[in-house]
């Protein structure tokens, strides 16, 4: 099984399709371009990151995602992204199934945060009536609506994971070990919407992020005795930013994954083969 949250769906995929060096492509490449995010469009009523455009990318040429690889590479393994339903604030888990016109739909989605993306993206009910997987089936799960970043309830989605049954779990941080839950992005991403009287409604959605991380935090302090977690994260504070990294703070943080990953590889490579297994 294999869980993505926010960028994290977007990493998975590019793991399962082998293309190696995806992600820091398409920052380096679209995130850091001007047409990608302007605090002005969200200020009258638009758009301030313009995830159509960026998604778009990513169908042919340069940054094509390379999707019939990644169908191959899952196999039978199961792929989860997560999304935040912008009606009932629940996390949803959902499964493209194998359908890449939906799959990238569910990138978008679970990288789609308030304000900056407004309304989130709309999954038609064809899709989400068969491809949603629950811990527990709702009777009352919205079939056509708008759906946002997962990472604003489910940041870590190591809890879901022991729920579906996984009980070795690795978990893949985008932070370094001393992080708090309490997002540098969170505060700042406040101080921006406050200015165009977004406030109350956008607090609620921070608010939500830092619980839901703390209690994700919470269990993976302490465990369930049946449970091995494992986690892979840089042992220093890493550089690149939510918008506007350097090259150079890319290259940093880089070159720190590949550092922690190869450290992981070192020492657990040959005991986390057999199911149920979990990444995150």
């Amino acid at each position: 099984m294999l869980i993505g949250t926010s960028a994290g769906s977007q990493n998975l995929t590019s793991f399962l399709s082998r293309q190696k060096g995806y992600a820091q492509r398409l920052i380096r490449g679209l995130s850091g371009q001007k047409r990608f995010y302007q605090l002005r469009r969200g200020l009258v009523g638009g758009n301030a990151v313009d995830l159509d455009w960026y998604f778009d990318k990513t169908i042919r040429g340069k940054f094509a995602l390379d999707f019939e690889t990644a169908k191959k590479s899952l196999g039978e393994r199961e792929l989860l992204i997560t999304t935040t339903n912008s009606g009932d604030r629940e996390s949803y888990f959902l499964s493209p199934n194998g359908n890449t016109k939906y799959w990238r739909q569910l990138l978008k989605a679970s990288s789609a945060l308030p304000f900056l993306y407004r309304r989130g993206v709309k999954l038609a009910p064809r899709f989400t009536a068969n491809s949603v997987t629950l811990a527990e089936p709702r009777a009352d799960y919205p079939k056509d609506d708008y759906y946002l970043d997962g990472g604003l309830s489910a940041p870590l989605p190591v809890r879901e994971a022991y729920r579906r049954g996984a009980r070795k779990i690795i978990v893949v941080r985008t932070v370094n070990a001393n992080f708090n839950g309490q997002s540098d992005w969170v505060h700042k991403l406040q101080a921006w919407i406050c200015k165009s009287g977004y406030c109350p409604k956008t607090i609620d959605y921070l608010s939500q992020h830092e619980q839901a991380y703390q209690q994700e935090l919470a269990f993976i302090a302490d465990p369930p005795d049946d449970v091995e977690l494992v986690q892979i994260f840089a042992k220093k504070p890493l550089h690149s930013k939510l918008l506007g990294s350097s090259d150079k703070d890319l290259q940093h943080d880089y070159n720190a994954g590949i550092t922690a990953g190869n450290a992981f590889l070192q020492t657990h490579q040959t005991r986390h083969k057999k199911p149920p297994f979990c990444l995150i």
